[in-house]
């Protein structure tokens, strides 16, 4: 899975948006338009916690592209003992088709204070098939098909936490206009689409950084947030 994850990587940059630093309001609370300054904030901390867990180094990939503008992250009600909230999401979605097989992977990235963000939830999906690529990813911690990732960064120190107990569920919800800035071609094209995200981590092992008591646990009802969805298309 290390192609798929480092594909997605590379349009990370357009939905931690560089903006106004206004606040809406969602479905769930108010919504935030990262300011240019919380964007590269927030993008220093992913590029610090992404290699503690190899899977995710593809969220790396993205520190040093251009940020683009018009991406909002929404606040969540995530349950944790990792840290106080609120915590903000966005979805991150890609659907490849190669003849007639196709795969998907899904991933919400959740974020505390977006001036100062300290604390991460992650949570992605994969699901392969046949034709059109799969709109929907579930299955147990532990397995291939989700995984779920906490972390906490304090300066140069990243405490990590993987998922061990507990499942999740995330899928495709409603699609929108093409992605900003983005030039589609034959082969991929990108648009806005929110991601729905539910998940219980019963229990998530400490497995790197300095040693902590007991593990963390953390949990959302099922939920919607902005995103995005790169489709690619090989004959």
């Amino acid at each position: 899975m290390r192609f798929e994850r480092a594909s997605v990587g590379l349009v990370v940059g357009s939905l931690f948006a560089i903006g106004c630093g206004s606040d809406n309001t969602g479905p769930h609370g108010p919504t935030v338009t990262l300011t240019a300054a919380e964007a590269t904030v927030l993008m220093a901390r992913i590029t610090e916690f992404a290699p503690v867990h190899p899977e995710l180094a593809w969220l790396a990939d993205s520190a040093n592209l251009v940020l683009k503008s018009g991406a909002e992250a929404d606040v969540i009600p995530i349950t944790t003992d990792l840290a106080a909230g609120p915590f903000y999401a966005v979805g991150l979605q890609r659907g490849v088709q190669v003849s007639i097989s196709s795969f998907s992977t899904f991933d919400l990235i959740a974020f505390n204070d977006p001036s100062n963000p300290t604390d991460f939830i992650i949570v992605d999906g994969f699901t392969a098939g046949t034709g059109t690529p799969p709109t929907s990813a579930s299955g147990a911690f532990g397995g291939s098909a989700v995984n779920g990732h906490l972390f906490h960064v304090a300066g140069n120190t990243v405490t990590a936490w993987r998922a061990q107990v507990g499942t999740a569920t995330l899928s495709t919800g409603l699609l929108g206009n093409s992605c900003t800035g983005f030039a589609s071609t034959q082969i991929v094209s990108c648009a806005q689409s929110t991601l729905t995200a539910e998940f219980t981590i019963a229990s998530a092992v400490q497995d790197s950084g300095p040693q902590t008591s007991g593990t963390r646990s953390a949990s959302l009802a099922a939920t919607t947030v902005a995103g995005i969805l790169l489709s690619y298309h090989f004959p």
